[in-house]
């Protein structure tokens, strides 16, 4: 708990410099780090920490700021097919049953024809329903 606060203020002041505009003249003095130059002042675990507590966005902004290698450490950290898995801020992608997770849904053949028969007897109802309008709109006319 007592690591999570200063990830979670990081985390406020990362989103609060994103969510300004830039500066209209330069002033002189010191000047802010680069948002990447803070996530490198961040012990791994803290990253850690931190990744799982962003919002999807959160995590889009962060991931996509990340070097190559960065988050090739990312992943390797983080537990792999989990929840809160540094694969990016997407869900994973389906291999269609190949490799590891579940294995994809397959119809059956019959399925495949019942599927066909309603998309048949849909396309049918949809043009019959056509030459009715088109026969009501020539009775008008």
């Amino acid at each position: 708990m007592k690591r999570i606060v200063p990830a979670i203020v990081l985390l406020i002041a990362v989103a609060a410099a994103g969510a300004q505009p830039p500066p209209r003249e330069t002033v002189p003095g010191p000047s802010a780090p680069p948002r990447s130059s803070l996530w490198q002042l961040l012990t791994p675990e803290q990253r850690e920490q931190l990744w799982r507590a962003l919002t999807p966005e959160q995590k889009v902004d962060v991931w996509r700021g990340l070097e190559p290698n960065e988050r090739r450490a990312m992943r390797d950290r983080l537990a792999p097919g989990g929840p809160d898995s540094a694969i990016g801020p997407w869900p994973p992608r389906q291999n269609g049953g190949q490799g590891e997770g579940q294995p994809r849904m397959m119809m059956t053949p019959e399925q495949r024809l019942q599927m066909r028969e309603q998309i048949r007897e849909a396309h049918r109802l949809r043009r019959e329903r056509l030459e009715a309008e088109r026969e009501r709109r020539m009775r008008r006319e």
